[in-house]
C-alpha cells in the first residue's frame, strides 16, 4: 500500500469544531468523489492538550501545534497514486479543491509527504 501524509492547518478565523465539521462533512466527501483511486482517507485531529513536552508529558501546556490534522491518503499501488496525481493536475480540479479549502484551511501551509 502506498501512502501520502498531509499536515494541514486550519484558517485562523475557523474554530477547531468548525474545522473538523467542515472537513468531515463537506471536504472529505468531495475528495473521495474526485479521486476514485483513494483506498483510504484518514484524518487524525491533533488535540492541543495532547502535545508532548519535555519528559513526554501529555499535560496541557501553553504551546500549540502548527497543524490541526494529519491526513493519510492511501492507494493500492503506483497506478492508483499516478491516477491521483493525474487528476489533481487538472486545472478544473485544482480550482474546485482550492475553492473548497478556502472555506476552512490554510492551503499555503499544507505539507505533504510520501511515506512507507
Amino acid at each position: 500500500m502506498i501512502k501520502l501524509i498531509a499536515l494541514i492547518r486550519k484558517k485562523n478565523n475557523v474554530s477547531e469544531k468548525e474545522f473538523k465539521e467542515y472537513y468531515e462533512n463537506i471536504h472529505a466527501p468531495l475528495i473521495i468523489k474526485i479521486f476514485p483511486s483513494l483506498k483510504g482517507y484518514t484524518r487524525n485531529y491533533l488535540l492541543e492538550s495532547n502535545i508532548l513536552h519535555g519528559e513526554f508529558s501529555l499535560e496541557p501546556q501553553k504551546h500549540y501545534s502548527s497543524y490541526n490534522v494529519i491526513t493519510e491518503l492511501s492507494f493500492d499501488d503506483e497506478d492508483g497514486l499516478n491516477q491521483f496525481f493525474e487528476i489533481s493536475s487538472k486545472e478544473e480540479i485544482v480550482k474546485i479543491i482550492r475553492e473548497d479549502e478556502e472555506n476552512f484551511l490554510d492551503s499555503k501551509k499544507t505539507i505533504m509527504y510520501r511515506v512507507d
